[in-house]
């Protein structure tokens, strides 16, 4: 028995605390209820007294004025003393007084308040006027009876004016009582549907406290529940049960023991997914490193080669074998050894930002794998192959274990795919390569394809001799000429040639864009343009050459140097060259990226004599808005609109409109590629100025060149 009280007490106290309450406010609304019928009756009652003032007002006023009337009337006739009249007057004035106070009381009325109607303020206006006009009647009574019978007649009109807002208002404020007793009659039955919703209210209330004495009669039993449902849906992270656990230690009883057998099954699930994180981590990443191992990149290669299938996008595989890491391992030990590869792996793991899986398969070797690379070969293997070689420059960058510097080098194998090849193969084609780069010396970079490794070599050969090739003199300057339409010699571009020892003559092509990459366009640009200038001063001291003009192309890196204009002033004041006879030729790439700092260079350069060209015009994104800005002199159409000049109606069009836009904006125009009679013969008569291409010469050394002059050279 003694168990159930507080069962009993659950039920009974909510009900209570609801009921108690409920009654008290019954009874309080049934006052409030009471005095606002009271408070209603009170305002109905002022209200019908408003109303029947109202109604007294014209019937007062009228009397009045009938006495103002006869008084007047009186004095017409001189029957009314001065006496007389000014009692009556008095008595006029004294009533017209009483008369204002009232009708300023209506209007203070809360119905007149309630009402808010503009007629209690054109009321009292009227009335005022009348009062003065009144007034002013019985002063001059006796005196003047003409202007009398005048303030009387405007006194009557004023007395009209208010008796007519007076019925108005009287009309109004039988409206507004009405709507004003309608009201109080709504309030009240509002109130007796208050009560009922009140009396609904308290029984809902009373359910509300039946289910929540019932809630609170099951809530350990609810904690319990929870705690077990979290706990049977799977999750990563055991969850947390502070509810259980306090009722762990706060409970009573069976409840108490019910807690701590859910703490226990928690406790047993998080050593579960210990052990499972656990077994995760040993089966698919390396214990020393933490980096992905064999089993987790063979199952990212495989999706990756899915993908590559699916977009017909290319990636590459790159084994990277540490060179001699054996031998720190036999001369510092395995710990240091050990270190070092946690070292090589921190730094690997960088190159993840750029979309590069890296993980380990064991001892020194590391794998790669890059996704989404461009769909043409020879893109993906270049961009393979600048990832591989900043991986060279990151491993080779010294450690320092214990006080004690450390260098190491790394070969790497890349084996390019498509997804046509399967994970196994990709693997063994990688670790060949691998193994040729370390045949071939350690330290280098080796792919599988044939082809690929072979145009690879080629490049990193070519960029290894154009380092050299400077120092080595082996550039050499060849001059095309350039004619205007009477075949006579304006001048000439001077052109670049690599004169390789042992592979002959290098295409431009194939050297100028490794210059680019590698930064040696700009020394090799200062040497074209010294020479050049020798040239300009060659043909300064004979009068048939010195009218000739030399254009020098200059790269986009080459001018956005700091210094470039610093460099072109020292070195025609080093050769003695005459600026107003050398031409630079711009491409759009240079000035696009900033055409202010741009245009500020080519100003600089126009003030010491030198010209400008815009070459390759027409392949780019030039446009009137954007030449009109820049200080040129010439622009060279492109020698790919003229080579089809004659088959395409494209061309000729292109090519006629860039002649009427170099026209229009007063620039010499230069057709570039011209190679027979008929080209020249159209553009010619398209009003073209300047022609340069094999139908006049070929690019040849400076002695080769034939002029009807005899022609200096310089070495």
């Amino acid at each position: 028995m003694k168990s159930n009280r507080p069962l009993i007490w659950i039920f009974l106290l909510p009900t209570l605390v609801v009921l108690i309450p409920a009654l008290l406010f019954g009874l309080a609304a049934v006052q409030v209820l009471k005095e606002r019928m009271t408070q209603d009756h009170a305002i109905q009652s002022a209200d019908m007294a408003a109303l029947l003032q109202a109604a007294n007002y014209t019937q007062s006023l009228g009397e009045l004025h009938q006495g103002v009337v006869d008084m007047l009337q009186q004095a017409d006739r001189g029957e009314l003393s001065a006496l007389a009249s000014y009692r009556l007057h008095s008595s006029f004035v004294n009533e017209l007084a009483t008369l204002g106070g009232q009708i300023q009381t209506l209007t203070e009325t809360p119905l007149m308040i309630d009402l808010n109607h503009g007629s209690a303020q054109h009321l009292r206006e009227a009335f005022e006027g009348y009062r003065r006009f009144t007034i002013m009647a019985g002063d001059i009574a006796t005196v003047d009876a003409t202007r009398a019978r005048h303030y009387l007649d405007e006194a009557q009109h004023e007395f009209l004016r208010f008796s007519m807002l007076t019925g108005h208002l009287s009309s109004k404020l039988a409206q507004r009582s009405g709507e004003r007793t309608s009201d109080a009659y709504q309030d009240t039955l509002g109130y007796f549907n208050t009560l009922l919703l009140f009396g609904g209210a308290i029984l809902a209330l009373m359910l509300v406290a039946a289910f929540y004495s019932a809630r609170i009669l099951n809530r350990h039993l609810l904690i319990i529940a929870e705690g077990l449902l979290a706990l049977s849906h799977p999750h990563r992270e055991v969850p947390e049960l502070p509810r259980v656990q306090r009722l762990a230690e706060l409970g009573r009883g069976q409840l108490q023991q019910l807690a701590l057998a859910v703490l226990r099954l928690r406790e047993s699930e998080a050593r579960r997914l210990v052990a499972e994180r656990k077994a995760h981590q040993l089966a698919h990443f390396d214990g020393l490193t933490e980096l992905p191992n064999w089993r987790m990149m063979s199952e990212h290669l495989a999706h990756s080669l899915m993908l590559c299938q699916r977009n017909g996008q290319h990636g590459a595989l790159i084994y990277l074998d540490l060179d001699l890491f054996q031998q720190i391992n036999d001369s510092y030990g395995h710990r240091t050894g050990d270190r070092l590869l946690r070292e090589v792996a921190q730094r690997l793991r960088t190159f993840q930002q750029e979309g590069c899986m890296v993980g380990r398969l064991g001892g020194d070797e590391f794998l790669l794998i890059i996704d989404s690379l461009p769909k043409q070969p020879d893109k993906a293997a270049n961009l393979a192959e600048e990832l591989a070689d900043r991986i060279q420059i990151v491993v080779a960058e010294p450690y320092s274990i214990d006080g004690i510097q450390h260098f190491l080098s790394a070969s790497q194998g890349v084996a390019m795919f498509d997804g046509t090849s399967d994970v196994e193969t990709l693997f063994k084609l990688a670790d060949a390569a691998c193994h040729h780069a370390k045949v071939a010396g350690r330290n280098t970079i080796c792919f599988h394809d044939d082809a690929t490794q072979a145009l690879m070599e080629a490049r990193n050969e070519t960029r290894r001799d154009l380092r050299l090739a400077l120092q080595r003199g082996e550039f050499r300057l060849v001059y095309q000429l350039q004619y205007d339409a009477a075949h006579r010699p304006l001048g000439a571009e001077a052109l670049i040639r690599w004169q390789h020892p042992s592979r002959g003559m290098v295409s431009p092509a194939e050297f100028i864009p490794l210059a680019e990459e590698s930064g040696l366009i700009v020394p090799l640009g200062d040497w074209v343009l010294e020479q050049a200038c020798r040239q300009l001063v060659a043909w300064q001291q004979q009068a048939a050459t010195a009218h000739l003009t030399l254009a020098v192309n200059v790269s986009a890196r080459q001018f956005k140097e700091p210094d470039f204009v610093e460099r072109i002033q020292r070195v025609l004041t080093a050769t003695g060259a005459n600026p107003h006879r050398l031409k630079l030729e711009l491409t759009e790439s240079s000035l696009l990226d900033d055409v202010e700092a741009g245009i500020d260079k080519m100003r600089r350069l126009k003030r010491l004599g030198i010209r400008f060209a815009l070459d390759d015009f027409g392949t780019g994104y030039s446009s009137l808005q954007y030449l009109k800005q820049l200080p040129l002199d010439q622009i060279k159409i492109d020698q790919s609109f003229v080579n089809d000049l004659l088959l395409s109606g494209d061309d000729m069009a292109i090519v006629r409109t860039i002649i009427a836009m170099g026209v229009s904006l007063q620039l010499e125009v230069v057709a570039e590629g011209v190679e027979t009679a008929h080209q020249l013969g159209w553009l010619v008569e398209a009003g073209c100025h300047v022609f340069q291409g094999y139908y006049f010469c070929k690019p040849l050394p400076i002695d080769q060149i034939e002029l009807p002059f005899t022609s200096i050279s310089v070495s």
